[in-house]
């Protein structure tokens, strides 16, 4: 592994010229220079063009590009075309392509349909990677190279991976015996007496089994990209990163353990713009919010930023993130932001740790399925509004300058996330959604704990810092000295040691926050037995024996809140010995608990009950915020002003504050403090609509 480090922030775009339909090369780095932009991704959505026909290699029509950016000082990052495949392959090897379903290949003409398991198909990929990166690996304006693009799209019924996966079983339980009772074959008739009796996949009602399907599914999405750097790390001068584009949480991707082996996170940040970033959210938005976002607010991008930088707890790249509309018809989202909003955002991710920040893309594209998300440039190729705003971004970094590199976030909470507990709730969901009327399991139940707890902290201005299982310190105290919470949402497949490990967590001193479905099953994906919440249960103070969906929002009583609500769940939670913090305001369930806390040992365990809506959570996150905490921040009367810090190399503070909404806000400083943006001694401030400021605590 080598560490990069920018000599200054990367900020630029996906560039593909080869789109163009009438050569603008150099109005295009005319139009770059000007805009101040550093960096492009250029490459890796056209193996065709690189290869033709078999065996058959156009390599040239890079050079130009590369040499212009050169010229006028712009890094350049390649990445390999390997994830859409040229139709010669699919023709002359169909058994390459991915089957979604056994005998069921996907039908060409998209792209991320490949089995990439097949060794076949690796042989083909070698073969353009390598010459791609032997002809460009000593060009002065290449600094790193991504491999492959957004894996983990789909999981392969191939039967090469089917026969793959039957071998990954053998090895892991050894016995057939064993299977069966790992896997708990004895219901409905299951058992299997020879190792060729496991079934199909999409035959699979049994969760055990599916937890073991996605795990292999992962691996093989884990070696492929170590497979893809292992080749570029052997060909490219040591000074060069290699890296992927991680879409974060794709069905066939665990995405921390598919980081380890690379040099540096390089991740996407999608999220709804225009009122999709207000705060707080407006109870329902017309039309909902881009699909691509899946949920919205200003803490979206807080989330997704903060996973990113969790992956490898260093900081990151951000690879593509919105220009203006995101569209795919049907699924639309044509929502250009506001004026102010794109340099909002890319503030924010620098925030967190982003070290980059590219678009998708820098001219919108006339053809083909993405003609509706929108570049920096419009289809007319004229610079307009998003382009303005661009430039005055690039105006922003270059006032922050090295100021905006190397910052360490302020992250009070521990949160931990847990690629096994997000497959076992899209096979078996947790929380409920309505499509067509008809209530069904909802796939993304696992994403809206992370949200919604996420969003809980980022209420009282509390920001989180992702741990995988095997990423946690040692010792719990340690963890308790560098963050006050451990917040364990949705944790469903538990390793007990990691329960143990929380548990101990809140002895040492720290506040430990769990909620629903937090160890509810083990390893295996089987229910534990125990009395839940097992072995929290002391640290706790409680235990439950039922739990409930909600078809409606239930009144909350508790932490002083107007409107405060429960959504979507409720643990009938038994006190034992803690002190309620919270009740349901319903003629049932007032008899549970919502929230309740525990002190323990020299610490502190808490108990949330339910999902809480925005006024709920706010309330339990200034309440936690008080305990832990006599750092005073920016303070404003506007909910829609929301602050987070970062450390600078040098030690410093810097506070980020952002102005998320229409009116004017105030906010007092509670400290003498010096503007990053005007140089200029502050005491006190008044932001306008959809701005923000960057202040230096003196």
């Amino acid at each position: 592994m080598k560490t990069f480090t920018p000599s200054k922030f990367l900020y630029g775009a996906c560039y593909y010229h080869e789109y163009n339909q009438v050569p603008r090369l150099d109005k295009d780095f005319e139009l770059m220079e000007e805009g101040g932009l550093s960096v492009l991704r250029v490459g890796e959505s056209v193996w065709s063009l690189w290869e033709p026909s078999d065996g058959v290699f156009n390599l040239e029509w890079l050079q130009p590009i590369l040499d212009k950016a050169q010229k006028q000082g712009i890094s350049i990052i390649i990445g390999t075309p390997t994830y859409s495949i040229p139709p010669w392959l699919a023709s002359k090897h169909p058994e390459l392509i991915a089957q979604r379903k056994a005998g069921q290949p996907i039908a060409y003409g998209h792209r991320q349909n490949v089995d990439y398991s097949n060794p076949l198909f690796l042989t083909y990929a070698e073969r353009v990677i390598r010459k791609i990166v032997e002809r460009y690996k000593d060009h002065s304006s290449i600094i790193g190279w991504q491999v492959d693009n957004e894996p983990g799209l789909e999981l392969f019924h191939n039967p090469h991976a089917f026969a793959e996966f039957k071998e990954y079983v053998k090895a892991k339980y050894k016995t057939i015996e064993n299977l069966n009772h790992e896997w708990g074959l004895v219901y409905w008739s299951h058992q299997i007496s020879d190792w060729e009796d496991i079934w199909l996949p999409e035959g699979n009602t049994d969760p055990t089994y599916d937890l073991d399907w996605r795990t292999f599914q992962s691996q093989l999405t884990t070696k492929y990209i170590s497979w893809q750097a292992d080749i570029v790390r052997e060909i490219v001068p040591a000074k060069h990163f290699v890296t992927t584009c991680i879409d974060l949480g794709r069905a066939g991707s665990d995405d921390n353990e598919m980081s380890k082996n690379l040099d540096l996170t390089s991740v996407n940040v999608y999220y709804s713009p225009q009122d999709g970033l207000m705060h707080p959210q407006p109870e329902k938005i017309q039309g909902g919010t881009p699909w691509t976002a899946r949920h919205s607010g200003p803490g979206l991008v807080y989330l997704l930023a903060n996973m990113a930088r969790g992956l490898k707890q260093e900081n990151f790249l951000v690879t593509e993130t919105n220009a203006t509309m995101l569209g795919h018809p049907p699924n639309s989202g044509m929502f250009p932001p506001y004026p102010g909003q794109l340099e909002q955002v890319a503030v924010a991710l620098i925030s967190r740790g982003a070290e980059m920040v590219e678009y998708w893309h820098w001219h919108t594209i006339p053809f083909g399925h993405e003609s509706y998300w929108g570049g920096i440039l419009g289809h007319n190729l004229q610079p307009g509004r998003t382009y303005e705003s661009f430039k005055e971004i690039s105006a922003t970094l270059s006032k922050l300058g090295p100021r905006a590199l190397g910052l360490t976030p302020v992250s009070e909470v521990a949160m931990l996330i847990s690629a096994q507990s997000r497959w076992a709730m899209e096979f078996q969901p947790a929380l409920r959604t309505e499509a067509s009327g008809a209530p069904l399991g909802d796939k993304e139940s696992y994403r809206k704990f992370l949200n919604t707890f996420s969003d809980l902290f980022y209420a009282s201005d509390l920001h989180v810092q992702f741990f995988a299982e095997d990423q946690l310190p040692s010792d719990p105290a340690e963890l308790v000295r560098t963050h006050p919470v451990f917040c364990i949402p949705g944790y469903y497949i538990a390793n007990e040691e990691v329960l143990k490990y929380a548990v101990e967590y809140a002895r040492a001193g720290g506040h430990l926050i769990v909620t629903p479905r937090t160890g509810y099953a083990n390893p295996k994906g089987t229910i534990n037995t125990d009395v839940m919440p097992g072995v929290m249960r002391e640290a706790l103070g409680v235990h439950y024996n039922e739990f409930s969906h909600l078809t409606l929002p239930l009144g909350i009583k508790g932490f002083g809140q107007k409107n405060a609500g429960s959504t979507h769940w409720v643990d009938g939670l038994i006190v034992d010995d803690a002190t309620v913090m919270a009740t349901y305001d319903h003629p049932f369930f007032k008899d549970f608990p919502a929230v309740t806390t525990k002190e323990f040992g020299k610490g502190r365990a808490t108990y949330i009950g339910t999902l809480p809506n925005y006024e709920l959570s706010k309330g339990i996150s200034e309440w936690v915020r008080s305990l832990i905490t006599k750092r005073e921040l920016p303070h404003s009367n506007s909910q829609s002003v929301r602050t987070n810090s970062a450390i600078t190399k040098d030690g410093k503070t810097i506070h980020f504050i952002f102005n998320w909404g229409w009116d004017i806000a105030k906010v007092k400083l509670p400290f003498t403090a010096t503007s990053l943006l005007s140089k200029a001694k502050v005491k006190s401030l008044e932001l306008g609509a959809w701005s923000f400021e960057v202040i230096e605590q003196e």
